[in-house]
């Protein structure tokens, strides 16, 4: 078992790419990142485009 470089976890599967900086993450952490990667954007223009 690996343990998430973020939360400290335990767990039988992890991921690395380069915005984990290479450390391992657990699918949880892995996940919450993307997320907030590819959805804060999207948010941020929804917000400053006129409506109508």
């Amino acid at each position: 078992m690996e343990t998430c470089s973020k939360c400290g976890k335990e767990s039988t599967k992890t991921y690395d790419c380069e915005h984990t900086n290479e450390e391992e993450y657990c699918v949880e952490c892995y996940t919450e990142l993307h997320y907030y990667l590819t959805e804060k954007p999207r948010e941020d223009i929804r917000k400053t485009e006129p409506i109508g």
